[in-house]
């Protein structure tokens, strides 16, 4: 039985070079979107806000709802007072 040799996939591919460090504007990324991220935050919990004042026939949707908006309202916060601290923009 003759066998044949058969070239590897990938065999022909040049060696590993160093890895030069990618910028995140080579890719399209330029800055945080910490604009649109706080005024989606606040319409969110605007939103929720509204929620409230419909018709709940038990606490249980009135309490999550509540939670989420004070999770939210904390994070809002604290992205504003990171935002305030931060020692480059």
């Amino acid at each position: 039985m003759a066998t044949e040799s058969h070239p590897i996939a990938g065999t022909d591919v040049e060696p590993a070079r160093a890895h030069e460090h990618e910028r995140p504007e080579d890719w399209g990324w330029h800055h945080e979107f910490a604009t649109g991220r706080q005024v989606g935050g606040w319409l969110t919990f605007l939103i929720l806000l509204a929620l409230l004042t419909t018709t709940h026939y038990n606490g249980a949707g009135a309490v999550a709802i509540i939670s989420f908006m004070v999770v939210l309202l904390i994070g809002l916060v604290w992205d504003i007072r990171r935002r305030r601290t931060q020692w480059r923009s």
